[in-house]
């Protein structure tokens, strides 16, 4: 009596702050197999699993199935770094630079310069401005000068057809510049003004998303227009080659 008030047996008999835990169902399962006795924790069989369970963890026998190991694109693998991507983005743009130039050759010429309330007024005048922005960032990409000034709405053609000759010169440009760099040359830092340091990847990245950006705003007129300017994707140009070295 005296310990149960003082809290060191209780009601039922068992010493207070020792109470058994329960074993677990592995721990019975040991015991009984010691004691030969069945076990108490039954295993799912291999008829148990589910179809696809059993094929991909459990072997026949019922053990731990091997993985196979993943195949690895040996060619894949061979190139690296960004040298890769910016051959594929090159290749990628001028797919996309040709197509488009190619419908609005079909279009009447007043439909190209009308003004339709885009960032750069009209067709032609947003074509000329990624030609116009490339063109400067392709010289700081090589010599890593900065434009002294930069005016976003300057024009370097005001014709179509003299605009479309110096696109096919700068698409080949870029694709002989990316070819032929070596990987480490994208790796290589140009120093802005203000002091950050960024590789020439990035500015490669840069310049194919600006490209990206306008060409979107005049293959979005072109909808408007009652005209399907087909696939956009990547994997469905037919000038790549990748993984190029």
């Amino acid at each position: 009596m005296r310990d149960q008030l003082f809290g060191l047996v209780s009601p039922d008999g068992e010493a207070a702050g020792r109470r058994r835990r329960r074993p677990s169902l592995l721990s019975l399962d040991h015991r009984n197999r010691r004691r030969g006795r069945a076990p108490a924790l039954e295993l799912p069989q291999i008829s148990d699993w589910p179809v696809g369970r059993t094929r991909r963890h459990l072997s026949e026998q019922g053990q731990p199935a091997r993985r196979r190991p993943r195949r690895r694109n040996r060619k894949a693998a061979a190139v690296s770094g960004y040298a890769a991507i910016a051959i594929e983005l090159a290749r990628y743009n001028q797919w996309q630079n040709e197509k488009l130039y190619e419908i609005v050759a079909g279009l009447p010429p007043e439909e190209v310069t009308r003004n339709r309330g885009m960032f750069f007024g009209d067709i032609l005048a947003t074509l000329d401005h990624m030609l116009m922005v490339e063109t400067h960032l392709l010289g700081y990409i090589e010599t890593g000068a900065m434009p002294s000034a930069f005016d976003a709405n300057r024009r370097i053609e005001t014709e179509f057809a003299p605009l479309r000759a110096a696109r096919q010169k700068m698409d080949a440009k870029f694709r002989a510049r990316c070819e032929g760099a070596a990987s480490a040359w994208f790796d290589e830092t140009i120093i802005m003004p203000s002091g950050r340091a960024l590789p020439r990847s990035f500015w490669w990245a840069q310049l194919f998303n600006h490209a990206t950006h306008h060409r979107s705003q005049v293959t979005s007129e072109l909808t408007h227009m009652g005209i399907d300017y087909g696939s956009t994707d990547m994997p469905y140009n037919p000038l790549t080659q990748f993984p190029a070295p």
